[in-house]
């Protein structure tokens, strides 16, 4: 027994000795290894400000794949090391909370999107629809809800080469991968009788391909906080990925807003209006200089909302009505 344990013991060093060996050499040659300095133009974005990037590099010979992934702190870039051969490099902002990324394997098919949601969600009306479910505009009932997006910016290097003998420089340009909507109604009149508010807009894209822009197929709808800026003036505003993904071909998506009131007597109303029109009527955003770029805006005005004046009956508000009352209306642009 007592050269049993002594064979057995020398065949665990043995081993022991065999993996160590091999380990170093797996860990200690980097003889294949090359460096790289990512660096960013952020001509397409100058008012964007992100805490940080993250950098996919993806083997430019291989369809499918796991990218070699680098964070950099701040605007500039850094300092990357990969095994010398061609390569790709899709960039995005990491400071984001509500952004998703799937079909990861290829630079072509990376897509950002965000989670399923619900109009009560979107809104902040849940707590006061008494666990109902909010009215959708007709013909949109059938539409997925997402959260919406953070802001995001993407962008995708020119093919590049890493060899041994030298640094190579990379440049990327991000883009927007996101647009802001701006939503103003003006001369809305009783707004002091109203306590809550909210909005829903249809027809607009689930996800953007984060190299190239493209959006993706289908129609959803974003729900969003709205909020009084005085007393006969509402805003909304919120992000979106764009809409209309076969815009170029000259097919147009329908937009129609929905806006939610809750009255201070309880009765709750919506209000849907098709805006298509200025939906389509995009347009960078002004910007505080001459910069080239700038985040695609789309500004919606609306005149006037018909809000009801609660009707006084010995001092008290009309008595509360159950549901949701529907107005179908065509506002002025």
């Amino acid at each position: 027994m007592k050269w049993l344990h002594i064979t057995i013991l020398l065949m665990v060093v043995w081993v022991l000795g065999a993996c160590k060996a091999e380990l170093r050499e797996l860990c200690y040659d980097h003889s294949h290894i090359t460096n790289l300095h990512v660096g960013f133009d952020w001509q397409e974005a100058p008012e964007m400000h992100p805490k940080g990037m993250t950098v996919l590099f993806y083997d430019a010979s291989q369809s499918f794949q796991e990218p070699e992934r680098y964070d950099f702190a701040g605007t500039e870039g850094g300092n990357a090391r990969l095994v010398k051969g061609d390569y790709r490099a899709v960039a995005y902002n990491y400071d984001t909370e509500t952004i998703l990324y799937r079909y990861g394997e290829s630079y072509t098919t990376l897509e950002a999107y965000t989670r399923y949601s619900s109009v009560e969600e979107g809104t902040q009306l849940a707590p006061f629809t008494r666990g109902q479910s909010m009215p959708r505009a007709t013909g949109t009932e059938n539409e997925p809800v997402i959260l919406e997006p953070d802001e995001l910016c993407g962008a995708i290097s020119d093919e590049f080469a890493l060899s041994l003998d030298k640094t190579t420089q990379v440049l990327i340009k991000p883009e927007h991968r996101t647009k802001e909507v701006v939503i103003t109604i003006n001369n809305v009149p009783n707004l002091e009788y109203t306590n809550q508010f909210g909005g829903a807009l249809s027809g607009l894209a689930p996800s953007v391909c984060m190299a190239t822009g493209r959006l993706g197929e289908g129609c959803v709808t974003e729900s969003f906080a709205c909020y009084a800026v005085d007393a006969t003036t509402l805003k909304m505003k919120f992000r979106i990925f764009g809409h209309c993904p076969e815009y170029d071909a000259g097919v147009l998506n329908t937009h129609l807003l929905t806006i939610y009131a809750i009255l201070a007597d309880g009765s709750k109303w919506y209000y849907t209006t098709d805006v298509t029109e200025q939906m389509h009527d995009e347009r960078p955003s002004p910007g505080p200089g001459p910069e080239p770029g700038g985040e695609e805006e789309i500004d919606i005005d609306i005149e006037g909302l018909p809000i009801p004046k609660p009707i006084v009956n010995g001092g008290g508000f009309q008595p509360t009505i159950d549901g949701w009352q529907s107005i179908e209306i065509e506002v002025g642009m």
